[in-house]
């Protein structure tokens, strides 16, 4: 199964100089938990999920609209899969990099979709129950990546100010 199969094309995006505020609202007016950053070719250049929004807010002492969603992606590297790519090596990909969402990029590196967590686990179903013409993703899998990305990482240093 090929990641355009179950990846979301309707994604909503802003620049990366839009306040950690103006994205939270584009969180909450399209019900997605992350915003990828785009530059003005459409190319993906980070992205913010609500966990980065809190924590950007909690480490910086600011409030949200004085923080820019270039501030917290910019010591980041952002990892991108193709429409075209495996949901196989999406799942390293994410594995390999503990992360739970995917930019989809096309041939010009620009955005055209998202790949989840969430995507996976709705195409995720007992191989024995398979049908002509149903596409599902290997359950052993999708369990073996949730375990992974789901485990306790090693605890981040507070601030010295907490």
């Amino acid at each position: 199964m090929k990641v355009k199969e179950i990846m979301v094309t309707e994604v909503a995006s802003c620049s990366p100089q839009h306040s950690l505020q103006e994205i939270a609202m584009l969180m909450w007016n399209n019900d997605c938990g992350a915003i990828p950053l785009v530059d003005e070719q459409e190319h993906p250049v980070g992205i913010i999920t609500d966990r980065d929004i809190s924590m950007g807010a909690a480490i910086q002492h600011k409030p949200l609209w004085e923080i820019r969603g270039e501030d917290i992606t910019s010591h980041r590297e952002l990892y991108c899969c193709g429409p075209d790519d495996s949901i196989q090596k999406a799942l390293q990909l994410m594995e390999a990099h503990e992360v739970r969402r995917l930019p989809v990029v096309n041939q010009y590196n620009q955005l055209c979709g998202m790949v989840s967590l969430g995507d996976i686990v709705s195409f995720t179903g007992a191989e024995s129950s398979k049908k002509a013409g149903d596409k599902k993703i290997s359950s052993k899998e999708t369990m073996e990546f949730l375990r992974h990305i789901s485990a306790h990482h090693p605890a981040h240093k507070a601030p010295a100010s907490l």
